[in-house]
């Protein structure tokens, strides 16, 4: 009985195991296709725009052009108390504007590619209700 036992956890530890790995890859996956959208709005600036939409969920949405980042905001309370409350403050944000319940747009300075790129994932993750690494995105390209 022992060893059946022994057999089953090192089953489950190998399954756990894969799972991780595979959630690992596809939020390196997410990342590179957030990386790569945010490295065309900086070549494009001021006139480049990119929508991140969640597949199947419209209502979550984040928006990026020049050094303002826009994003569905689906609460009533100040965002950048929100935010902070997160521990989402992995860059320097501004927040310009808000509508309770639809956005809030938010400058960053310096806007450096990389940290933006984890700041948008997080913000899907803690502020939309995304579940880490398993979520996709639609992208789209507009120029302003």
């Amino acid at each position: 009985m022992d060893k059946r036992n022994n057999r089953l956890r090192a089953v489950s530890l190998e399954r756990c195991y894969l799972l991780m790995l595979d959630h690992k890859t596809m939020n390196a996956d997410l990342l590179a296709e957030i990386r790569l959208a945010l490295q065309k709005v900086v070549e494009g600036a001021p006139d480049t725009c990119v929508t991140f939409e969640v597949e199947g969920d419209s209502d979550k949405w984040v928006q990026v052009f020049d050094q303002t980042v826009n994003a569905a905001y689906p609460y009533s309370d100040n965002p950048e108390e929100r935010l902070s409350k997160l521990g989402l403050s992995l860059i320097s944000t501004k927040l310009n504007c808000w509508e309770e319940n639809k956005f809030a747009t938010f400058e960053v300075t310096p806007f450096e590619v990389e940290p933006v790129t984890e700041w948008i994932d997080a913000y899907f993750v803690r502020v939309l209700g995304c579940r880490s690494g398993e979520y996709h995105l639609d992208t789209a390209f507009v120029q302003i």
